[in-house]
């Protein structure tokens, strides 16, 4: 057998006699390689309409967060807020708070309470006093009974090492501990008229005795909005009209009132209807352009998209231009056209009208919002409408990876998955029976070589005996 010496595996000087070496055996396999030529053609065109509509997923997924802002309370409902005097009160408000005006007067902020001990000769070295120190917050448990953390002190413990035993518990008792000119000064986190105490036979040693240290009593924040006073332990207060924060920063002068203003910010809506038309424009453009046929008559059709004439993929781009400009929207009343929404051209791009649509804004922004996105609960149901649900619809239907609904992309995708693997099954099997035939092919030419050198080298015994039995005439 001939040894394996070239690129193609067939030794070099095979068909020395016979004239066929690795040259004619691979053209003697053309014709049984087409099939493995069709299926690596076929894996590249897959792989090619793979890619395609990865960027198609890719566009669609954006055009869904764009979708998805318009269902967003916040989006409809951002606050502006202004104030005459920031320095003293600010305002800002949440999606849940109305427009509105306030009228506010600090008369006092809010303080926390706090326990400034003694000075001590030193911070750092150890204060030869042991036993516990308990501190008794204004925290409550489940029972309505005030918290107390006991502390371990040795006699070996610094200042420092007592600060830093009691901040480990700060997250759960709201007390700080630090050091303040060799003095130990325990605050409490939250501001307000709370009281704790300290116990514990090393107090004094501390100098938190009764006679030595100086407790300063936390004070509630003290305004007057819109006429009515009130009372809170905190200086933001959230929870006197629904959705409004109030921060209060310093007190005012008697009689001074600071007046605040919350106003509906349109900005951001009509920002993300832009974008959303923006991001539309972007889609469609890119299906357009995988779909496009080229010239079907050229014998070469480079101008064909990725994707043309893909059914899918046809039917994506006739349900999104059915629904982005429809005749009415089940939120409300309204009409795409009555915001300045509409196509504008053959290729289905779309537009906004800002003028149209601000005016409208301004004359109705509760229409504008409830047909991009009306939700209503009855009972344990909640019903959702509107111009964007719709939309939503479409691309959830495409881009939905869950295992029990998987979207109509997912499936494609599968589906190129398994085909190459079949074929790459199919390409290995050929590879397989050209190995073979190659292997036989080989073997046979091999062979004729070997008889032809065989006959040859008879033939030149026989001539040498004949000229030998002539005496060399």
């Amino acid at each position: 057998m001939a040894s394996i010496t070239g690129a193609s595996g067939i030794s070099s000087i095979l068909g020395q006699y016979s004239g066929i070496g690795a040259d004619q055996i691979d053209q003697l396999l053309q014709g049984d390689a087409i099939p493995k030529l069709r299926a690596q053609n076929r894996i590249e065109g897959i792989q090619k309409e793979k890619t395609a509509w990865s960027d198609i997923k890719t566009r669609l997924t954006n055009f869904l967060k764009k979708t998805e802002d318009l269902q967003k309370l916040d989006t409809f409902q951002t606050k502006k807020a202004t104030s005459s005097d920031d320095k003293s009160v600010k305002i800002s408000g949440t999606a849940a708070a109305g427009e509105g005006k306030y009228s506010v007067q600090v008369k006092q902020l809010a303080t926390s309470s706090s326990l400034t001990g003694a000075k001590l000769a030193t911070n750092d070295t150890s204060l030869l006093a042991s036993g516990a120190l308990t501190i008794k917050t204004a925290e409550l448990d489940e029972n309505g009974v005030a918290k107390e953390f006991t502390f371990d002190i040795d006699s070996l413990d610094s200042l420092k090492d007592i600060a830093t035993k009691i901040n480990k518990e700060t997250k759960n008792s709201n007390i700080t501990a630090t050091i303040v000119d060799n003095r130990l000064v325990l605050e409490d986190k939250k501001t307000g008229d709370r009281t704790f105490t300290v116990e514990g036979n090393v107090k004094n040693a501390l100098g938190l005795s009764e006679t030595e240290a100086t407790f300063t009593q936390g004070k509630d924040a003290e305004f007057v909005l819109n006429g009515i006073e009130i009372k809170r332990q905190s200086n933001t207060i959230d929870d006197v009209i629904e959705g409004v924060t109030f921060e209060l920063l310093q007190q005012t002068e008697e009689g001074k009132n600071v007046s605040l203003t919350l106003t509906n910010d349109t900005s951001k809506i009509k920002t993300a209807v832009k974008d959303f038309v923006t991001q539309y424009n972007s889609l469609m453009s890119l299906i357009s352009d995988k779909l496009k046929v080229g010239d079907p008559s050229s014998d070469n059709n480079t101008d064909a998209g990725a994707l043309a004439g893909d059914s899918t993929l046809i039917r994506l781009q006739t349900e999104l231009r059915n629904m982005v400009a429809p005749p009415y929207t089940s939120g409300g009343g309204l009409k795409a056209g009555d915001l300045g929404i509409s196509i504008t051209d053959r290729q289905g791009t779309l537009a906004l009208d800002e003028k149209k649509f601000d005016e409208l804004l301004a004359k109705d922004p509760d229409a504008v919002k409830d047909f991009f996105f009306k939700s209503e609960k009855t009972g344990e149901t909640t019903k959702t409408s509107g111009y964007s649900v719709a939309l939503k619809e479409i691309a959830d239907k495409y881009l939905s990876e869950k295992s029990d609904n998987k979207g109509v992309l997912a499936t494609k995708f599968e589906s190129y998955e398994a085909s190459i693997k079949d074929l790459n099954k199919q390409i290995t099997r050929l590879d397989t029976i050209l190995e073979q035939k190659k292997a036989r092919y080989v073997d046979m030419f091999t062979r004729l070589d070997q008889a032809m050198m065989q006959a040859e080298e008879q033939m030149s015994w026989l001539v040498s005996q004949v000229e030998s039995f002539n005496g060399g005439k």
